[in-house]
């Protein structure tokens, strides 16, 4: 489709700067028979620039294709001091929304770094903006070309991604390993009828209640008779599962999740790598890893318990792509789980099993979808659209709406949390 945005070489390229003396080196160039937007650093630490595009003409609901290729030199901290922001307007120029477009980063063969994101304009958009910047270097310059903004197919749409996710609770125990798998598949077999996609069961079901809680006296590999039991709930109800175990591998014990996917295959497993230290007395050994894992409806992440009380784990997920956390646990702070979600941008999943309504489905906002409540015995499922945007206005970009997921991440500043590994 045609693209709407200026060549870089035409006059509709504007310059900002917030005042006079922040303002970088602005030039225009040729580089390999293409016009190039260029923004020189000054000397100073402090300077900032953008090179602005507008175009009228787009549609809000229509999707497009948003493009624009990047080269620094000479720059430390890139993904901080270099971005791409596309700003919709309605026709009377009040700003809507304003995004990043790096949603893919990609390293051409002729060493530019390709930005792109395709999305759906929101309501009442008439205008787009394309702010080309860089920021906040002492030294180096940043080239960009081929700055897009083009209209995709006429039918086309975000796709809907929903998936239907399904908590559970268990805080009453037989004393036996086979009374708790009784109790877990009375609870599977209901969220196989609810049609649940994914299901996720609390830290330790399987050996709760039933004794000899000391190194050597409990745990079994992966795979194994548990993950075997799993399994072919999957299998049967073709969902994937989460549940945890005491992992035995060699000598080491660990706590570790499982995701079973849905043709009963083990499609990977996450360590606890946050131990408290009563567990860490009983012998377990932490992991050092944080894998996510792709399913056929997004990315996820799984926390176990602890975990969830840091806020690194999930960060360090999302950051990965994580769109969904997952977090079996025995006890939890209520707080903490929204504050991730909140912190992160996603969903956040809960499957608890003591203190009041320990388990639940948390949307970016910090929204409980469901809940189950300490006297339940059950499992609570939500429906969720893991494409849905979640707006705030004032989020950042100004007096227009932004979106935690992709504010949060893109807007860290790692080079200045050194004191965070030490």
């Amino acid at each position: 489709m045609t693209n709407r945005m200026p060549p870089p070489g035409a006059a509709g390229w504007q310059t900002w700067a917030p005042h006079e003396a922040l303002a970088p080196i602005f030039d225009r160039d040729m580089r390999d028979g293409e016009s190039v937007l260029i923004i020189r650093a000054t000397g100073s630490p402090n300077a900032y620039g953008k090179w602005i595009g507008k175009t009228a003409g787009v549609e809000g609901r229509k999707t497009y294709d948003i493009a624009a290729d990047y080269l620094a030199t000479g720059i430390d901290a890139i993904r901080a001091d270099v971005y791409a922001l596309v700003t919709w307007s309605d026709a009377n120029g009040a700003l809507l929304t304003r995004d990043y477009i790096d949603q893919s980063r990609e390293a051409l063969p002729d060493g530019w770094i390709g930005l792109r994101r395709t999305m759906t304009a929101p309501a009442g958009a008439a205008f787009a903006e394309l702010e080309l910047a860089f920021r906040w270097s002492a030294s180096g310059e940043v080239a960009w070309r081929r700055p897009s903004v083009a209209e995709t197919a006429a039918t086309a749409q975000l796709p809907i991604r929903t998936v239907r996710v399904a908590t559970t609770l268990i805080n009453k125990f037989s004393g036996s390993r086979t009374g708790n798998l009784a109790d877990m598949s009375d609870l599977l077999d209901q969220a196989g009828a609810q049609r649940a996609d994914i299901v996720c069961l609390s830290e330790g079901v399987y050996e709760q209640g039933v004794g000899g809680r000391g190194y050597g006296q409990f745990g079994e590999p992966i795979p194994g008779a548990f993950t075997n039991f799993l399994a072919s709930h999957a299998r049967k109800h073709r969902y994937y599962v989460i549940a945890s175990l005491f992992e035995t591998d060699g000598d080491v014990l660990y706590n570790t999740a499982v995701l079973i996917d849905r043709d009963g295959r083990i499609s990977g497993k996450y360590r606890k790598t946050h131990l408290p230290l009563f567990e860490a007395e009983m012998g377990v050994t932490p992991g050092s890893e944080y894998p996510v894992f792709d399913t056929d409806f997004g990315r996820i992440g799984i926390l176990i318990c602890w975990d969830s009380y840091f806020p690194e784990p999930a960060r360090l997920l999302a950051l990965k792509g994580a769109e969904l956390l997952f977090v079996p646990t025995q006890g939890n702070a209520r707080i903490q789980s929204l504050a991730r979600a909140v912190d992160n941008g996603v969903h956040v999943v809960v499957a608890g099993m003591w203190e009041e309504k320990p388990s639940r489905i948390v949307d970016p906002r910090g929204d409980v979808l469901a809940e189950l409540s300490e006297e339940a015995h059950g499992v609570a499922v939500a429906e969720i659209d893991l494409g849905k945007p979640f707006y705030k206005n004032w989020l950042s970009v100004g007096d227009a709406d932004g979106e935690a997921r992709s504010l949060f991440r893109r807007e860290r500043r790692p080079s200045t949390y050194g004191d965070l590994t030490i």
